[in-house]
């Protein structure tokens, strides 16, 4: 019985919340060998965290208007 927990996968364009900074993210890259994303920030900005690992991504959802 393995008692680690289950990483998800984000997926280019999901919008996430990123545990070591504020606000609200699109995902522009995955790289899955490394387990990292590259995340946009969407206040308008268009500031990008790269190598963020999937362990500090949440899945946020769509915000509609």
């Amino acid at each position: 019985m393995s008692t680690e927990s289950k990483v998800t996968i984000p997926k280019k364009g999901e919008h996430v919340r990123d545990t070591q900074h504020e606000g609200l993210f699109e995902v522009v890259f995955v790289n899955a060998l490394m387990q990292t994303a590259n995340i946009r920030l969407l206040d308008g900005t268009g500031h990008v965290v790269p190598n963020v690992p999937w362990t500090a991504l949440e899945a946020a959802g769509r915000s509609e208007p």
